[in-house]
């Protein structure tokens, strides 16, 4: 953005005259992690109903959680969930910390969580069979909106060359000339 003569009082600046854009990553790295955490809402929320409806819904004559099929994809969103919370401590840890390593692990939360938390949707919508697609089961959604933050803040292939650059800054982040 480019302001022209815009007046902004002292006190509502952020930075000074470039000073922003070598801190961009600074003021980003709380909404990689807002990102991760709404990401992770998404996916508790999947998950939570996917349980409701395999405790309580009957296929083959019993309840669908007694499928062992069933039970393993259960186990596994659920333990996609506890490394995306995981990964959100962690990386609010460092932030608040003010350490070097808050901008890779950031951008690798934001990263992690939209690609997990897909995945748990995906299972729910498939552990719903046909009312997994359906409007009124409302899983689709979960789907879709998972889906969007695998694009929110850059692609997820912008996201990992941003996680190089800022592991390796001196070498991952420079050009390096035509190739021979």
């Amino acid at each position: 953005m480019v302001f022209e003569d815009c007046a902004v009082p002292r006190h509502h600046c952020l930075a000074e005259n470039n000073a922003l854009a070598m801190r961009a990553g600074h003021y980003s790295r709380p909404g990689r992690i807002i990102q991760a955490s709404k990401n992770l809402g998404i996916g508790i929320a999947a998950f939570e109903r996917t349980a409701d409806y395999v405790q309580n819904y009957a296929q083959g004559g019993r309840i669908l959680i007694k499928h062992q099929a069933v039970a393993i994809r259960l186990a596994e969103m659920a333990t996609k969930l506890h490394a995306v919370c995981g990964m959100l401590r962690e990386a609010s840890r460092v932030v608040d910390e003010d350490s070097p390593d808050a901008d890779y692990l950031c951008s690798m939360t934001k990263l992690f969580a939209s690609e997990e938390v897909l995945k748990v949707c995906q299972h729910a919508m498939e552990l719903h069979g046909g009312n997994g697609i359906m409007l009124d089961f409302g899983i689709e959604k979960f789907f879709r909106d998972a889906a969007v933050f695998l694009h929110m803040d850059g692609t997820v292939d912008i996201t990992k060359f941003k996680i190089v650059k800022a592991m390796f800054p001196d070498t991952a982040g420079s050009y390096a000339g035509p190739e021979k």
